[in-house]
């Protein structure tokens, strides 16, 4: 293959609003072969290029050397060097991620960050290139397959998103190290890739090796399969919007489905994964949400980032972001009090000849009020006397007979004072706290504003 005519061929295919006259490319360099080799081609085109190079700081002298080899090659292109020294394990111990992880997620950020530099301002488009080739392309497939992330993950890598483009995946390895040998371009081999410990080297070094022994042109078949998949998944994520708009129905909480209609949904366990992965649910979890469409009223199951509930005919999605219980102190009378669900206005009144309330105000006997007041979410063995009765009663039956959901029934709060519920707020008045119209002068009107 001539490398050159076919990467000029496969730039006018896919990146042909891209040239050196509208362009300056800022290209990820490791040291490797394929970089190397996209440096030289992408200057042979004449590209306005500045090099990025991160050392992770990880295989000791050997970081050094990459780094060095690099800044070698930027003095004979005659091209910008940009530099980041990163303290990978120290960020991996900060966020609490794998190291590779946090290489991936330092390499990134900087790449994004360094297109703000003066030097990418002097034309109109900036990109970041990387040299990612049809070999991890193949890779990532596998990877994508034995891990089960569907059909979405089976389109390999992207030429293209996000101000990234890699213009290499249509090329093998192969290729590449003879365009490296015949060029006489000078590379290093990262020691990590000749170990199994990491799954894609385990591919690339045991896997792939015994499939070509079998199918000898797999790579090219597999390369093929990448473009069929990524067709097929246009009509799959089409098929997959019809279901969402049928079934997810926004709510004040998050979301509700159907569960009538959703046990409908054909096919069903892939209108079930594509519902649910967006909201944190495993592979492995899915089992379990299937079974919750049949369990108990108010069954919970939670992944991650979101809950699950059974509720009646419904299966309710709630963000655990908005589960954080609050607890706030009103010290004395003030006229607005903020708190999650909205704000409490109070006002002092002579008592009113004609009580026009609702469950979103109360009336309450100013002298029988004593601050500081508590603002706080419900608990288990709260109790009160609602309006109009006698006899105390739990809030966790109240609101199982206002037939609450499990949503609902948590974002209700109560107002308390001396460990004595005023108000279930929105809801019912504490019957302890009632005006009474003979002997009451001054009351506070209390309205809840959502």
């Amino acid at each position: 293959m001539d490398l050159l005519h076919a990467f000029q061929q496969e730039w006018e295919k896919k990146f042909s609003y891209l040239h050196p006259q509208n362009c300056t490319i800022l290209l990820a360099v490791s040291g490797g072969v394929d970089s190397m080799v996209l440096l030289d081609l992408l200057h042979k085109m004449g590209f306005t290029l500045a090099v990025a190079h991160v050392n992770f700081q990880l295989r000791g002298e050997e970081s050094y050397r990459d780094e060095r080899i690099v800044q070698e090659a930027t003095h004979h292109y005659q091209t910008k060097f940009f530099l980041n020294r990163a303290d990978t394990v120290k960020f991996a111990a900060t966020e609490k991620i794998s190291i590779q992880l946090a290489a991936r997620q330092l390499r990134y950020q900087w790449f994004y960050e360094l297109l703000s530099h003066s030097f990418f301002s002097e034309k109109p488009n900036a990109v970041i290139v990387t040299a990612h080739h049809a070999n991890d392309n193949i890779e990532t497939l596998l990877h994508h397959f034995f891990r089960g992330t569907g059909i979405e993950g089976l389109q390999g890598i992207p030429s293209e998103n996000t101000k990234i483009i890699r213009p290499l995946l249509f090329a093998f390895k192969k290729d590449i190290l003879a365009y490296a040998q015949q060029n006489h371009i000078r590379w290093v081999e990262d020691s990590s890739n000749a170990s199994d410990h990491y799954t894609r080297n385990f591919i690339r070094l045991q896997l792939l090796p015994i499939l070509l022994q079998q199918f000898p042109n797999i790579e090219t078949v597999l390369i093929e399969n990448i473009r069929r998949f990524s067709e097929a998944a246009g009509l799959y994520r089409q098929a997959i919007d019809l279901h969402r708009k049928k079934l997810l129905i926004p709510n004040k909480d998050g979301y509700q489905i159907p569960i009538a209609l959703f046990k409908k949904a054909i096919p069903f366990q892939t209108v079930l994964w594509e519902l649910c992965k967006p909201f944190g649910c495993t592979p492995q979890q899915m089992i379990a949400v299937a079974q919750l469409l049949d369990a108990q009223n108010g069954s919970i199951l939670q992944t991650p980032t979101h809950r699950f509930i059974r509720n009646r005919n419904w299966l309710l999605i709630q963000s655990l972001t908005e589960l954080a219980a609050d607890l706030i102190v009103i010290p004395a009378f003030i006229n607005h009090v903020d708190f999650a669900n909205g704000k409490l206005h109070f006002e002092q009144l002579k008592q009113p000849k004609n009580l026009q309330l609702s469950p979103e105000s109360i009336v309450v006997d100013e002298a029988a009020i004593q601050f500081p007041l508590i603002l706080r979410k419900w608990k288990t063995g709260d109790y009160f006397y609602p309006f109009g009765m006698q006899h105390r009663k739990k809030i966790s039956r109240f609101l199982i007979d206002l037939k609450l959901s499990v949503p609902e029934k948590e974002a209700v709060w109560v107002l308390e004072m001396n460990k004595k519920i005023i108000w279930v707020i929105g809801y019912r008045a504490d019957n302890r706290f009632r005006l009474c119209t003979t002997t009451s002068n001054n009351c506070i009107k209390i309205t809840y504003l959502k």
